[in-house]
């Protein structure tokens, strides 16, 4: 399937022009291929970006007023803080001409592997291919319907539709089944509840000690300032008591 896209030229070499399609909610695109003059152009966020959502790999139908070109979305670059579109590259095809893609990978069927507890880890998502406009797929599928616990496919082992070349290394692993992970036991504390609260006991024990000891020293030491201080009779008083 063919999707249409309408193409505008626009101005380059100012930032300015490029912040204003923006926000505008127009996204900077090139259009450039073989036999075709490199042109700046820009296209309708909202249109391009129901494509995109469908497909990064179809062949769109690019509308230049009465002009129509086939085309596909060579790389589209993102704000890296919004994840909005930046800009688009578009590469204009023709019939007999190979061209160099980046096809998405997609999992079908039902993994034994996983429904025996096992993990389906994704890894290869993409694969680089080389083929004509009218046989380039919109993704690659893998089945996985036979894979167990420990099984892994590689990309050798992907079936491969007839008049694709698949770029991508023939032992990059696409898809491992792995083993559940066993929980690790974790081991109880040993109890040594029993030593705390007797160390807590002696020192309480050897507080309770210590103020009595200190109360009865305060009190000895009291009388012994209390015989210090008292002072001899007059002696007046004494002559009194021998008349």
């Amino acid at each position: 399937m063919e999707y249409p896209v309408n193409i505008n030229s626009r101005e380059t070499g100012s930032k300015a022009l490029l912040k204003k399609l923006r926000r505008e909610k127009k996204i900077p695109a090139v259009v450039y291929g073989a036999d075709f003059d490199s042109r700046a152009v820009w296209v309708d966020g909202k249109e391009i970006l129901k494509i995109v959502s469908r497909s990064k790999t179809s062949v769109l139908e690019l509308h230049d007023g009465e002009k129509k070109i086939k085309a596909i979305i060579k790389d589209i670059s993102y704000n890296p803080l919004t994840e909005e579109i930046n800009h688009i590259d578009f590469l204009t095809l023709q019939a007999k001409h190979e061209v160099e893609l980046k096809v998405p990978v997609r999992i079908v069927g039902s993994c034994p592997g996983v429904k025996e507890g096992g993990v389906l880890d994704f890894i290869t998502r993409e694969l680089e291919i080389k083929t004509i406009p009218a046989k380039i797929p919109q993704d690659l599928q893998i089945d996985v319907s036979a894979l167990g616990i420990g099984h892994v496919m590689k990309v050798s082992d992907i079936e491969i539709p007839e008049g694709i070349t698949v770029l991508t290394p023939g032992d990059t692993i696409c898809i491992t089944v792995k083993a559940p992970r066993k929980e690790e036991e974790v081991p109880e504390p040993a109890e040594t509840g029993e030593a705390e609260p007797e160390v807590v006991k002696k020192g309480k024990e050897a507080k309770e000690t210590e103020e009595p000891e200190g109360k009865e020293k305060g009190k000895e030491k009291g009388k012994e300032k209390g015989k210090e201080k008292e002072e001899p009779a007059p002696a007046g008083k004494k002559e009194k008591k021998g008349k």
